[in-house]
């Protein structure tokens, strides 16, 4: 006898021990994340290294909302991180130096420019789509060196001042951590937030087939774009903030490699988790140093560990553990 679906439906909701164990182990991550700068108060190094694994991980967090929830596969993100990080080092170096006023002007700039560049890319689909970005962000790597008098070349831009909150200067690595891991936290609740509300849901329905969505009354291009102005501005906060955390910005924030890294962090993470492409970033920044330390071919090892997450987990790092966790479920409530 086939049970009624409101039995399976309710079978197949977790016990309430379960979430209150998810739920904990959700509050021991957040605080053992907010503690690292005091357990790791000797060493400076590991302070400023984990700051940049979080912007990484806002900056994955930025092109997921648009590839995760949209299906638009952009292979020029880095355009918008470098944006951000040349827009917001020459409004710090020339008009305030204030980190909400910098950041603000930032996104602002980002989304406007987004608009009209997205206006157009949009309405693309497809490989189309992702060379289109790609070709973007290679007009801004040139513009970096056309507009030398600006960007500083190849030098890049520098001479930025130390930036300030509420008119106290944040200079030192604490401060910059904690900063940095209430902005990212800040945004992965207003992810979940979108996820859940009737503007995620419509873009889920695109990500699954635009055509029927389209069918349907949706107004498919106006929906991608606003998915692409929200994820561009949320990469332009990722490189204002780097740029006033290191003081310098250099042509490589837009280059296509920098693109390709940032695909990675979201592959390897869990394409459209929210999560998994922050966990992603995070795993990705730490190895990278550390590899890299060891030998000079670590793009290799990288190349084949990416193949490998491809082909054997295409859910990433936030699909293991999910495996994981499902296995530590009771029979019958997974």
């Amino acid at each position: 006898m086939t049970p009624p679906a409101d039995s399976l439906r309710e079978l197949a909701k977790p016990t309430l021990p379960i979430r209150l164990t998810a739920w904990g182990l959700i509050a021991l991550i957040m605080i053992l994340g907010a503690c690292v700068p005091l357990l790791a108060a000797g060493s400076p190094f590991i302070i400023v290294l984990a700051s940049q694994a979080i912007i990484a991980a806002l900056l994955a967090l930025s092109l997921d909302l648009l590839t995760g929830n949209t299906g638009l596969l952009s292979f020029g993100h880095a355009a918008w991180y470098g944006f951000g990080a040349y827009a917001g080092g020459l409004i710090a170096k020339f008009v305030t130096a204030d980190i909400l006023l910098v950041v603000a002007a930032t996104a602002v700039l980002a989304a406007l420019v987004a608009v009209i560049v997205g206006s157009i890319l949009t309405r693309q689909i497809g490989k189309t789509f992702a060379i289109l970005t790609l070709a973007f962000s290679q007009i801004l790597f040139a513009l970096v060196f056309v507009a030398d008098e600006w960007t500083g070349g190849e030098d890049g831009l520098q001479g930025i001042p130390i930036p300030t909150l509420f008119g106290f200067s944040i200079a030192r690595p604490p401060s910059w951590y904690w900063l940095l891991y209430g902005t990212l936290v800040l945004f992965i609740v207003l992810a979940f937030a979108l996820r859940l509300s009737p503007l995620g849901k419509t873009w889920l329905a695109i990500r699954e087939n635009a055509e029927r969505a389209r069918f349907i009354g949706i107004d498919v291009n106006r929906f991608k774009l606003l998915a692409y102005v929200l994820s561009a501005a949320i990469a332009a906060i990722a490189g204002a903030l780097f740029v006033l955390m290191n003081g310098a910005a250099a042509p490589n924030t837009v280059s296509w490699l920098k693109s390709g890294e940032i695909m990675m962090y979201v592959v390897l993470g869990g394409t459209g988790t929210i999560i998994g492409p922050v966990l992603g970033a995070i795993a990705f920044t730490f190895a990278e140093h550390y590899v890299s330390s060891l030998t000079d071919s670590w793009l290799i090892y990288f190349g084949a560990l990416f193949v490998i997450v491809v082909i054997v987990a295409p859910g990433g790092l936030y699909g293991l553990a999910q495996r994981a966790w499902h296995s530590l479920a009771p029979e019958g409530r997974r």
